[in-house]
C-alpha cells in the first residue's frame, strides 16, 4: 500500500466520519442508520490507513476476522484500535442492511469508535 493509497483511504475515513457526524444528531432512524453505516466505513478506512502505514498493506480478504488480525499486528500491544474496529464490525449488518438494532445512542457509540480510529490513523500517517 503506497503513499497515494494511504492518503486516499485517509480522505475516505475523514469524509465518512463527516457524514456520520452530520446525521447523528437527527431524530429519525434513517438518519441514525446513515450515521452508523458511515461510522463503520470510516473505521474500516481508518484501519486500512493504520495497517498501510505500519505494515505497508491492508487486509483485502473481506473477512472481518482477517481485518482484526492485521490491525492487531499493526498496533500491538495496544488493544484499543482492535476494540474499536471490532465494535464497528459487530454492528455493521444492522446499520448497512437493516434497522433492527438501530438506535441513536448505539449509532453515537459507533461514531465515537470511528472517531478514535480516525484520530489514530491521522496520527500515524503524520508520523510517517
Amino acid at each position: 500500500m503506497g503513499a497515494a493509497a494511504i492518503a486516499a483511504r485517509l480522505a475516505d475515513a475523514r469524509k465518512f466520519l463527516d457524514a456520520a457526524d452530520l446525521y447523528i444528531g437527527e431524530e429519525d432512524v434513517a438518519s441514525w442508520k446513515v450515521a452508523g453505516s458511515n461510522a463503520v466505513n470510516a473505521g474500516i478506512a481508518a484501519s486500512d490507513v493504520i495497517c498501510g502505514v505500519v505494515l505497508g498493506e491492508c487486509p483485502r480478504s473481506g473477512n472481518h476476522e482477517d481485518a482484526l488480525i492485521v490491525l492487531w499486528e499493526a498496533t500491538q500491544p495496544d488493544p484499543a484500535p482492535r476494540k474499536h474496529l471490532r465494535a464497528l464490525l459487530s454492528d455493521k449488518s444492522d446499520y448497512q442492511y437493516g434497522t433492527s438494532g438501530v438506535r441513536q445512542q448505539a449509532a453515537a457509540a459507533l461514531v465515537e469508535h470511528a472517531r478514535n480510529l480516525a484520530a489514530e490513523s491521522s496520527r500515524r500517517s503524520e508520523e510517517r
